[in-house]
């Protein structure tokens, strides 16, 4: 079955700190050093380095149970003019993990202008997690018996980001030693994810219910009900998204 967790898939995260910058007279290192006539930081050349941080994200399962619910209600005639539909819808949350990247660029630079690419390597043990039950009852009619019947929906989902990944294009200006930046690129994630729906039918003749059985003598009616259950999971499965931010070198 597949099936997509859409909030995951926008994995802007925050601008940590940078790596400090280094000096020399490698092209690979970048510091004070005049550029022709006019004098500018020098920005240009490659940069790399390591940051650890920590990452907030937020994880959308708003659209996960509905198409599930579809199929379970279609599976028997207990559910027919049940809303089954309209049964718990699971939320969005937002949680934080720490981060640990390490980063590898290149910076063209045009006077104060900097343009740059940059690669990003991401480990990080961001989990999120989410389940929701409800339930309610309905008088159905079976074989010229009304019954008081429960319908109890238990929807639940996970997410987990082993490592993230972006390749990010890099806007600046230099002022000063300093060279704040805007960027904007793609980010691909590794996601291990599950879902889950069950629906349990409990239904006695009335004036009982499942919770108040009626007395074994008379022998009454024989009770309604049922258990359905779906899942699914994804292990280790990449899903692109884009990332965005600002910063400082």
């Amino acid at each position: 079955m597949r099936w997509v967790i859409c909030a995951l898939l926008t994995l802007a995260m925050p601008s940590g700190a940078r790596a400090a910058d280094l000096s020399g007279d490698f092209d690979a290192l970048r510091g004070s050093q005049p550029v022709g006539y006019t004098h500018y930081q020098r920005w240009s050349g490659f940069y790399v380095g390591g940051q650890i941080g920590e990452d907030f994200n937020s994880v959308d399962f708003r659209g996960l149970g509905f198409s599930e619910l579809e199929t379970i209600a279609g599976l028997s005639s207990i559910f027919d003019g049940i809303p089954l539909t309209n049964f718990p819808r699971l939320s969005s949350l937002s949680t934080r993990a720490p981060s640990y990247s390490v980063f590898l660029g290149y910076n063209f630079q045009f006077e104060s202008a900097i343009v740059g690419v940059e690669l990003n390597l991401t480990n990080t043990s961001f989990k999120g997690s989410m389940n929701d039950v409800e339930s309610h009852s309905y008088f159905t009619t079976a074989n010229n018996v009304v019954y008081d019947t429960d319908y109890t929906v238990t929807t639940g989902a996970t997410a987990k980001v082993n490592d993230y990944a972006s390749a990010r294009g890099r806007f600046g200006w230099v002022f000063g030693n300093f060279l704040p930046y805007g960027f904007l690129g793609v980010s691909v994630a590794q996601i291990n994810a599950t879902k889950f729906v069950n629906v349990n039918v409990c239904g006695q003749e009335t004036p009982y219910d499942c919770n108040n059985p009626p007395p074994p003598f008379p022998p009454p009616p024989a009770p309604i009900g049922g258990n359905w259950t779906i899942a699914d999971q994804a292990t280790g499965k990449w899903y692109f998204g884009y990332t965005a931010g600002f910063g400082v070198d």
